[in-house]
């Protein structure tokens, strides 16, 4: 592919609107000395998880920015539940901050992102700051129009569930979530099924497996059209 043909890709894609995300490590500036070299190796590993977990939905691929910052770019918005779980429990040294805007961009879109400018980093960008003045957790959303009350209302409550799991619940929790039943997750845990059953009941977890469904569907039927038909509007 020559220069031409390359920038006139940068150019077409960078006028469709997409996802972008910020991430902050809380508290990172308290981390002791001695910690931070092992926590940040972490740290990377983790973004290369991500990277490597949604690569079918990343449009940019996540990268450490500024500090203890990540960001990256989505070309969909179905994998959020998802990531929004990873987030809160795949690094556990410190809590994750994230915010999401949606909008265009000004700029080509690189491989990794960094680089980028426009509404949908502008957008990432208040959301990352409005999380960090409330200090929510569990993604806070801006951009996405009258879908900005019910995302961030989603977030919250499903962050608030997560939140009160215990490390055991959170182990049988990601059982669940990978479709194993109650026997199966007794077996790799090395517990009984009655254990687990009484776990899976204790943790609430067929209530927030409806709350997340429920997010699920209403990505599907309102905010993916939503980013379709904007998309289509700007590439006419």
């Amino acid at each position: 592919m020559n220069m031409a043909t390359t920038m006139e890709k940068n150019t077409t894609l960078r006028t469709k609107p997409c996802l972008a995300l910020i991430g902050d490590m809380v508290g990172s500036r308290e981390l002791p000395r001695s910690r931070r070299p092992k926590i940040q190796e972490r740290f990377k590993e983790f973004i290369q998880y991500l990277n490597k977990r949604f690569a079918k939905d990343i449009l940019s691929r996540f990268v450490i920015t500024l500090g203890d910052e990540f960001q990256g770019l989505l070309s969909s918005a179905a994998p959020i539940p998802d990531l929004m779980w990873d987030i809160e429990h795949r690094f556990s040294d410190r809590d994750l901050r994230v915010g999401v805007g949606f909008g265009v961009l000004y700029t080509p879109i690189p491989k990794e992102a960094i680089n980028v400018d426009g509404p949908a980093l502008y957008n990432a960008r208040t959301a990352i700051e409005s999380a960090r003045s409330k200090r929510s957790l569990g993604g806070v959303f801006v951009g996405f129009g009258e879908m900005d009350q019910v995302m961030n209302g989603m977030a919250r409550i499903l962050s608030f569930h997560r939140s009160r799991l215990t490390q055991q619940q959170l182990r049988i929790a990601e059982l669940m979530r990978k479709g194993l039943t109650h026997m199966e997750a007794a077996n790799q845990l090395k517990i009984s099924r009655q254990a687990i059953t009484k776990q899976v009941r204790s943790m609430g977890w067929g209530a927030y497996t409806e709350a997340e469904l429920a997010w699920r569907a209403f990505i599907e039927k309102w905010v993916t059209p939503t980013i379709e038909k904007k998309r289509a509007k700007n590439h006419n």
